[in-house]
Parts: C-alpha cells; sequence; structure tokens
C-alpha cells in the first residue's frame, strides 16, 4: 500500500536522525499525515582516507552514508571494482556514485558476509569503507569466511546538544507520539537531553528505536515504552508506525 494512503492525522514525531537524511523522513512523514518535527541529536563527520598502493578485489559498504564522506579521488580509484552493499538503499546510493557493478547483501551485515563468501574465492581482499562506530558482527563473519578485509574508517558520528532555543520551540505544538532513534549515539543524546526532566511533550511517546541496542540505552521506565524494529533500517522504523 502506498504511503499516501496511511493517512494517521496530524500527530508529531520527533525525527533525531542526521541531516541530510532527517529531512526526507520528515517529508516521508508528512505524506502519511503525520507532523514531524526535525531535531537531529547526532551528525556524521568525514575522516581522511587513504588507500595507498593497496590492491583489493572488492569493496564493501553497509551504510549509504559512506557516499558523502569518501572524496571522488578515491571513489575513482575504486569504481571498476564489484561492490557489496548491505542493502536496496546502500546499492542504489553506490549506484548513483558511479559504481557499474553492486551486488546487494540481504539487508543485514551477516547476509552481507554470506553473500561476498559466495561470491569471492578464498583469500580475495576487500575493502570496507566503513563509519568509525559499528558493530563487530560484520567482520567477524567475514574472518570466518576466510576472506581478507582491511577496514578504513571513512566517517565518525558526533553527538549534537540542542540549543535552548530549540528546547523550548518543541512545547510548542502537540505532545509527540513517536520519537525515532536511529542510533546509539543519538539515544545517548537523547536520554542526556531529556530524561532528567521527562518533558510533557514526552510523557506518553513511543521510543522507536533502530535495533535492541539503541532501546537498551534507554532507560527502564523508557524502555518499556520502546519498540524495535525487525530491521535495523528506516523500513523497519517506519513499520512500526502502525503501532502509534
Amino acid at each position: 500500500m502506498a504511503e499516501a494512503e496511511h493517512k494517521t492525522g496530524n500527530r508529531r514525531i520527533l525525527v533525531t536522525r542526521p541531516q541530510p537524511g532527517a529531512s526526507r523522513t520528515a517529508e516521508r512523514l508528512k505524506a502519511m499525515g503525520f507532523e514531524p518535527v526535525v531535531l537531529p541529536l547526532s551528525r556524521t563527520v568525514s575522516l581522511a582516507v587513504s588507500l595507498g598502493d593497496e590492491t583489493f578485489d572488492a569493496v564493501t559498504v553497509t551504510s549509504a552514508n559512506l557516499f558523502c564522506h569518501v572524496s571522488d579521488d578515491i571513489l575513482a580509484k575504486l569504481r571498476h571494482l564489484p561492490l557489496f552493499a548491505v542493502g536496496i538503499a546502500t546499492a542504489k546510493a553506490a549506484r548513483e556514485a558511479g559504481f557499474a557493478t553492486v551486488i546487494e547483501g540481504g539487508g543485514d551485515a551477516i547476509r552481507l558476509a554470506e553473500t561476498i563468501r559466495q561470491a569471492l574465492p578464498g583469500g580475495a581482499r576487500v575493502l570496507y569503507l566503513a563509519g568509525k562506530v559499528r558493530q563487530p558482527v560484520f567482520e567477524e563473519r567475514m574472518v570466518v569466511a576466510g576472506l581478507t578485509m582491511r577496514v578504513h574508517d571513512a566517517y565518525d558520528i558526533e553527538g549534537i546538544t540542542p540549543s535552548a532555543a530549540e528546547l523550548r520551540s518543541l512545547s510548542a505544538g502537540a505532545p509527540f507520539v513517536a520519537a525515532l532513534l536511529y542510533s546509539g549515539v543519538a539515544a545517548q543524546k537523547f536520554v542526556e537531553t531529556f530524561a532528567a526532566f521527562a518533558p510533557i511533550y514526552l510523557k506518553e511517546a513511543r521510543f522507536l528505536c533502530i535495533s535492541r541496542r539503541v532501546a537498551g540505552l534507554l532507560p527502564p521506565d523508557w524502555q518499556a515504552r520502546a519498540l524495535v524494529a525487525d530491521h535495523p533500517d528506516e523500513e523497519g522504523l517506519f513499520r512500526l508506525l502502525s503501532m502509534v
């Protein structure tokens, strides 16, 4: 069913995702009849990537954010290689970045590692362009698969402390029915910002979390109102909207 058909009335949802993705999420929520309020609680920052004389048989990425942070000079050296992307959105971003051979990895780190294992011979050298903040499961699975993977951190995530004016503006409308939490960094900043005084505009909000790890960073009483996505991406988060 098309998103525009999910009309739910003018209900406020707090979007804590970094820009520019937060604005895209807001537009999507508007199309569903929600009233999004964008308050990024984290941002991604680029890190220097230098490949030197290293050579690789393939590239892998687990976030579309990667292509916003790696220079075109680096990407130009890699576009002739097959690129393994964790899911549909990341594969789309890879194609837009100029990669001709893009293989979708099934939507999560475990399936991605298995896809690479089946596609490449043992001993193949894989370049993993990654975010500095990540879970170890993908790298662990690649070791088990017998593939040599070189990791280059291409971006990091920093927390953002909202200004007093931004916090005051949140109380200008109706209470929030939900807050979207996309990362551990954002969840920690969310708790730091709001838990101490439990504002009325979050009193009955559901906390839509991209993973169990993110939900686990909330205080116990908030965890009771947390919902965890069935898949660690925005599609999984949006499926939770039917429960708010």
